[in-house]
């Protein structure tokens, strides 16, 4: 992947996603991207033209159809995936990260009318219990959190516990992880217990420019069912 990206101010070291994808537990993510918060958009998002926030943003919105209105955006970091909503027209999303300093800059977003972009900004481990009650979300999304390997399969039992029967998912999961660490068995024994309908995959672009513009992410796209 990436081997530097821009870190900010020169007195900072540069952040790379081989740094990012090296992290191993809760807190290595939480201090790496409180690092990052201030500078990722400037840097990362700009230099590589990262789409992949817009890509999950687009799937949600072509297969709502406008029917969702409490979203749920996990691991929402800087709001990406809440702009591409609200420019497609989708409702005001909720926010769910590890990292405050995400948060916070999620937080300044706003639409082309001056409003926030979020509605609640939670924090938030995908390892643990959520600060969230049962069966209040009728649209989950996510870009780029299924992509460390302490963020594994059993994160789903808490955001199908969140989401509403008839739920829509659009999750983003690193290509290798897909495969590696259990994702597509875990959807697949979903379906087969009536968890979840059969799931649509998609392959996306995750940038548009750099030396890792072919890269591209899984998408997976079902709605949860209640089983």
């Amino acid at each position: 992947m990436i081997s530097k990206l821009e870190g900010g101010p020169a007195d900072q070291p540069e952040i790379g996603l081989g740094e990012a994808y090296s992290v191993e537990t809760p807190d290595d993510n939480r201090e790496l991207y409180g690092r990052w918060a201030s500078s990722y958009e400037a840097g990362f998002v700009s230099d590589n033209r990262y789409v992949y926030p817009f890509q999950v943003a687009t799937a949600f919105i072509d297969h709502s159809e406008g029917a969702a209105r409490r979203v749920l955006d996990v691991g929402c970091g800087t709001g990406l995936v809440g702009v591409g909503l609200r420019a497609l027209g989708g409702h005001q999303p909720d926010g769910l990260d590890l990292s405050p300093e995400m948060l916070s800059e999620a937080g300044l977003k706003t639409d082309s009318h001056g409003q926030p972009i979020y509605g609640n900004l939670v924090v938030g481990d995908l390892t643990a219990k959520l600060n969230l009650p049962d069966g209040v979300y009728d649209g989950v999304v996510s870009a780029g959190t299924f992509t460390h390997g302490h963020v594994g399969t059993g994160a789903f039992d808490e955001l199908y516990r969140v989401a509403v029967d008839g739920a829509l998912f659009v999750v983003g999961i690193n290509t290798d992880h897909y495969e590696n660490l259990g994702f597509s068995e875990r959807f697949r024994s979903d379906r087969h217990f009536g968890r979840i309908s059969e799931p649509e995959i998609r392959r996306v672009p995750i940038f548009e420019a750099g030396e890792n513009a072919d890269e591209r992410a899984i998408l997976v796209i079902f709605r949860s069912t209640g089983g």
